[in-house]
């Protein structure tokens, strides 16, 4: 469907700008009353139009039509012009008209084109800032956040507790599930979206915010309960390893992975 739809904008836009071209030929091979003039406003108002909003645009367009039909009928009256003349004018202000107005449908279609590539970057970085299968953090988004979390702890702003939970099975294999599964269990006993999560190959950090020891006890309990519910293990998989945060350097593990 998304093929389909990029096909057809690509065949709509093509048949503008043709008819942009063939419109443009016109002007100038038939050297209509008054089409110097018509072309240097349709090239300023295609600079225009390219700047200013969508409706503001469209309302640009239909003015200026009206506006350049007004100009030309008052000048056939004040001439007396003849009827060969005045179809001259017509033909002119029809050209006119159907030049602006497709160049104001091409904008459109551009502009529509243009908000969605934004969307889709703006989903990619989004997308840059969680592991797609667990939902914890890239690296170097955990260490963009855990930056702001130094800053606050410096001002005074509470504790921070840094976590290291490292997998200690050696089978690749076994490990690889193990952290996956591990990895969504922390995120489970964590405060979503306040507290920091990110991992390594066979290591997950985490760093927790405006809590106290006790908190991070409490953290760590709920994750071993979670995880033994979910793998009924005997010897515990893993080991912990956590120590208060004061300076972004004691999280220099999670640095060194993210360069």
């Amino acid at each position: 469907m998304q093929g389909m739809n990029v096909l057809k904008y690509n065949f709509v836009i093509g048949l503008l700008i043709i008819f942009l071209l063939i419109n443009g030929w016109f002007f100038v091979y038939l050297q209509l009353p008054f089409s110097g003039e018509a072309i240097l406003v349709a090239l300023l108002s295609i600079l225009f139009m390219a700047l200013v909003r969508e409706r503001f645009a469209f309302l640009y367009a239909v003015t200026l039509v009206l506006c350049y039909g007004i100009f030309l009928t008052v000048q056939a009256f004040l001439h007396i012009e003849t009827s060969d003349v005045q179809l001259l004018y017509v033909y002119n202000h029809l050209l006119f008209t159907s030049f602006i107005l497709s160049f104001w449908i091409l904008l459109n279609y551009i502009k529509k084109i243009g908000y969605k590539v934004d969307g889709l970057i703006e989903q990619v970085h989004e997308l840059q800032k969680y592991n797609q299968k667990t939902g914890i953090l890239t690296r170097n988004e955990f260490m963009n956040q855990a930056e702001w979390v130094i800053k606050s702890i410096a001002r005074g702003h509470g504790e921070a507790w840094f976590v290291e939970i490292t997998i200690t099975y050696k089978n690749k294999r076994i490990q690889k599930n193990l952290q996956e599964l591990l990895e969504k269990v922390v995120l489970q006993s964590i405060r979503e979206k306040f507290d920091l999560v990110t991992a390594t190959k066979n290591t997950i950090y985490i760093l927790l915010k405006d809590t106290h020891e006790e908190g991070v006890e409490i953290v760590l309990n709920r994750i071993h309960e979670l995880s033994k519910k979910e793998l009924n293990f005997v010897d515990t998989p893993y080991k912990i390893k956590m120590e208060m945060v004061k300076e972004l350097s004691q999280l220099s593990k999670v640095r060194e992975e993210a360069e």
